[in-house]
């Protein structure tokens, strides 16, 4: 705001009047900063080298007063000292008590690791299969050393145990975190020729499961365990319940040394000679499938029976067949077989049904009755099969019905009803 003085004349008077303005441009404030060079600087002590983090980087600033410090943007502090970092890149910055800033760049290096070198002894496993390998390691050119074996866990002492053979990586590692690595052969013995002896007892007969084997090894070390046919081990070499094969006995001593006996035919004893012996029903030639089978079996024991390669039975007897041929099987409690061809044919007329034909084709199977062409409901009884298949009408008609229904001829006599009563009682078949 600014202010000044006019005179104006109004005739004999004159008159002072004071002009007041107001600015609209006022003063900026000042920048606390303006004016200063505001310098970080420092000293940087590196790391003791590997994994440590034990640099140190002291800065201080300049061209102001009452600093504080940042490391990589963190916090401030009262003092420029930053302590326990690793190797690498940082940013420090500055800042007086007016908020100025100044930011400069550090690095530290780690210190170079030293050269250490990996020694140590191997003592080879006791066979390929054995895990009695050690190896001893030692490291020289650091302190605080620790070892580990293919990058497992470090350990105090260079020593492992109870390794098979193989190829081992040892790593070293010092107080700073250096490493070092080296490759160490944990090597085996060579296995002894182990040999297998065997005798073997023959089973019964081919399908018998009372054959063995008893096998026993020499030339490794004691006690061996034996396999079967590469199965588990056990600690008898005796092999029982065995059907006659080829079998493999495989040794392991002690030390996972192994020997084979190569392939062991194990035979059976020859089947004896049992006779065999059969028994067949024709077949009725009206009524299929009533023909049968009954097999005897001589000479052995536990005999089972198979009709046509079907399964075997208890049971010697087979019914319910057809006229025709047939394979009999016959085998014994060790799985011998006998094997014959049998026919079942079809059994002739019987004395019973031949009488009762007869009587028939004399009062019944005549023309106007049941014959010819057209026989008297259907039923012609010059069909030997028609007169079995109506025996309970011929029954009822002639033995038990009106004498004037049949025979057309008259009432037959006691002992032509006789016969139809004894066909009937017999069976009332074909073959009766």
């Amino acid at each position: 705001m600014s202010k000044r003085a006019v005179t104006i004349f109004l005739g004999f008077f004159v008159a002072s009047v004071y002009i007041i303005s107001c600015s609209k441009n006022p003063v900026a404030p000042q920048d606390p900063c303006a004016g200063k060079t505001i310098t970080v600087d420092g000293t940087v002590t590196g790391t003791s080298g590997g994994t440590t983090s034990n640099g140190t980087i002291v800065a201080s600033g300049a061209g102001s007063s009452g600093f504080t410090y940042s490391i990589n943007n963190s916090s401030f502090q009262a003092s420029g000292t930053f302590f326990n970092l690793a190797a690498a890149p940082y940013s420090i910055t500055a800042k007086d008590n007016a908020g100025c800033k100044a930011t400069k760049s550090f690095t530290i290096t780690a210190a170079a690791c030293p050269v250490m070198t990996i020694t140590a002894t191997t003592t080879n496993a006791s066979s390929p299969t054995a895990t009695d390998g050690k190896i001893v390691a030692g490291a020289t050119g650091s302190s605080g050393i620790t070892y580990s074996l293919n990058n497992g866990a470090f350990q105090a002492i260079g020593t492992f145990l109870n390794l098979p053979a193989a190829s081992y990586t040892i790593n070293a590692k010092d107080a700073n975190g250096c490493t070092a690595s080296t490759t160490f052969l944990v090597a085996s013995a060579t296995c002894p020729v182990i040999n297998v002896g065997f005798t073997t007892v023959a089973s019964s007969g081919p399908t018998a499961t009372n054959g063995s084997i008893t096998a026993t090894a020499s030339g490794g070390l004691a006690p061996f365990t034996y396999s079967k046919n590469v199965i588990a081990f056990q600690a008898s070499g005796s092999f029982t319940n065995l059907q006659a094969g080829n079998y493999t006995i495989t040794a392991k001593d002690a030390n996972g040394c192994l020997g084979t006996s190569g392939t062991i035919v194990l035979s059976s004893a020859a089947c004896p000679t049992f006779g065999v012996s059969n028994n067949v029903k024709a077949s009725d030639f009206c009524l299929n499938n009533t023909g049968n089978i009954a097999v005897t079996a001589t000479g052995s024991t536990g005999f089972t029976y198979n009709l046509n390669g079907g399964s075997f039975q208890s049971s010697n007897v087979f019914n319910a067949l057809a006229a025709g041929s047939y394979t009999i099987s016959v085998k014994d409690v060790n799985g011998c077989e006998n094997t014959s061809l049998i026919s079942v044919g079809t059994a002739p007329a019987g004395p019973k049904f031949t009488l009762v034909k007869s009587m028939m084709a004399t009062n019944c199977a005549i023309s106007g009755c049941h014959a010819g062409p057209f026989p008297q409901n259907g039923l012609n009884f010059t069909d030997d099969c028609t007169i079995v298949a109506q025996s309970t009408r011929i029954y009822a008609r002639a033995v038990d019905g009106n004498p004037s229904i049949m025979p057309p001829t008259g009432a037959l006599p006691a002992s032509e009803k006789q016969k139809i009563v004894d066909w009937i009682n017999g069976g009332g078949l074909h073959s009766n």
